[in-house]
């Protein structure tokens, strides 16, 4: 019990410090955050934006789509090979062939023995493909649709990484507070043990007394090494999100402010959404490249015509005769006629994967309005436990203070004391925890609208 409201309190002092943009340190201020360049939530998140590996590893990505789009290029353009060759032999095909492209036949050969024969090719293919069914442009439509999702997946990445960074921003700062509190929980029961003490030797106090603040003490400081191993823990992970070492010490600034605006109601805040989700536009694209993977499937049982051109010397030395060139060109077409089925298979995985990208769109539209929904909820639920809060502050300072006046007269102990005491802390600690809550919803609100880390970029 006493973990849990060590830990509320911490949150409570970090809320009231975020309300009144007030720095919690010493008296020099919030200025002295800045002049000691204390990292400030808006830096976290730029240095989270430009250091995170998944960030990194998405932006990748989408380089290695950039350029497989621009190798599509290629596939509209001629493809030319230099090529040379040294060959020798008696085969008398062979002999007939190079010895005649050499222009160097002799008269009266035996074609069955023509003897030897010693010949150095060189020269120029040219291979262009003319017709393929429009697989070509597909290639290159599916690779322009590859980008779009690459970059809506670097917006998604962000967009996550920057709701994690204000979350865990504001997580490390609980918990060094945390291991504040924690401290001044020992040093407070120490101080109380000594004063029991010394009531106990005058005979003020009873000895159960004494062993209930030493079992308080031990739990103290039971709470601050937990608390320590909560802030290192808690620090190891905020700094993996910006990509720094997990041992890294940063000093973070208090104040923070949320620049987060939304609708008025949760359907006007779907149709944004709807807009701005990455993952719209990545489903979008899951079916438009399966909508052109079953357009490839029916290509295949068109024709491809190509042009092929070959340009070559023949020598029986490296000496070059212009009037030994020789060229061959032409047209050809292939056409396959029976693939044993294996076409008709892949149009129907073509289909089938359409089937899926158009479930998979439904499913991210369901996926949406819950996220929506959900945050809209959090936020209401949030701003009506912040009210009920206040209320309960404003009842729980007034017990207080009858129970301080007569604890001063004597009449109550001071257990009874201690105890308002605490009931006042719970309440305060509810009403910043339900602020807190509420800037969270707030900005998970906008999470789900797919704008938090465009807000945060300008």
């Amino acid at each position: 019990m006493f973990r849990k409201n060590v830990l509320t309190l911490t949150i409570s002092v970090f809320i009231v410090a975020l309300l009144t943009n007030i720095a919690l340190c010493s008296d020099t201020g919030s200025v002295k955050f800045y002049n000691n360049n204390l990292l400030t939530i808006e830096d976290a998140i730029k240095i989270a934006l430009l250091q995170n590996p998944d960030i990194g590893m998405a932006r990748e990505g989408l380089a290695i789509s950039q350029e497989a789009l621009k190798k599509t290029e290629a596939l509209f353009k001629p493809r030319v090979t230099l090529f040379s060759e040294i060959s020798t032999g008696d085969a008398p095909s062979a002999y007939l062939f190079k010895t005649i492209d050499q222009r160097a036949l002799p008269p009266q050969t035996n074609f069955n023995d023509p003897g030897t024969f010693t010949n150095i090719e060189n020269g120029v293919n040219i291979n262009f493909n003319l017709y393929k069914g429009g697989v070509d442009s597909l290639n290159r439509r599916v690779a322009q649709s590859d980008v779009r999702e690459k970059e809506a997946l670097i917006d998604q990445t962000e967009n996550i990484i920057v709701s994690s960074v204000i979350k865990l921003f504001f997580s490390v700062l609980k918990a060094q507070e945390y291991v504040n509190i924690a401290k001044q929980s020992v040093d407070t029961v120490q101080e109380q043990l000594r004063v029991m003490n010394v009531r106990f030797k005058g005979g003020g106090v009873l000895k159960s007394d004494i062993l209930s603040l030493e079992v308080r003490l031990a739990d103290a400081k039971k709470e601050l090494v937990q608390s320590q191993n909560l802030y290192t823990t808690t620090l190891t992970a905020f700094n993996s999100l910006l990509g720094k070492k997990p041992e890294d010490e940063v000093e973070l600034a208090r104040n923070c402010q949320c620049p987060v605006t939304f609708p008025a109601t949760y359907k006007e805040a779907v149709v944004i959404a709807m807009e701005k989700r990455p993952e719209i536009f990545q489903s979008k694209e899951m079916i438009q490249k399966a909508r052109l993977a079953l357009k490839k499937a029916d290509a295949t049982y068109l024709p491809s015509v190509d042009l092929n051109a070959r340009w070559y010397l023949d020598n029986e030395d490296l000496k070059v005769n212009s009037k030994n060139d020789n060229y061959v060109a032409g047209v050809m077409m292939n056409w396959d006629i029976y693939t044993g089925n294996s076409t008709r298979s892949d149009i129907i995985m073509a289909k089938h994967g359409l089937a899926l990208a158009l479930k998979n769109f439904d499913k991210t539209e369901l996926m949406i309005h819950q996220d929506v929904r959900e945050a809209y909820l959090n936020h209401e639920d949030a701003m009506q436990r912040l009210n009920v809060a206040g209320k309960s502050v404003e009842m729980a300072d007034e017990s207080l203070m009858l129970i301080k006046q007569r604890y001063e007269g004597g009449s109550d102990s001071i257990t009874r004391y201690l105890e308002a005491e605490l009931a006042r802390n719970r309440a305060m600690i509810n009403k910043a925890a339900a602020f807190y809550d509420e800037k969270i919803a707030l900005s998970d609100i906008a999470k789900s609208m797919g704008i938090l880390s465009t807000i945060w970029k300008n």
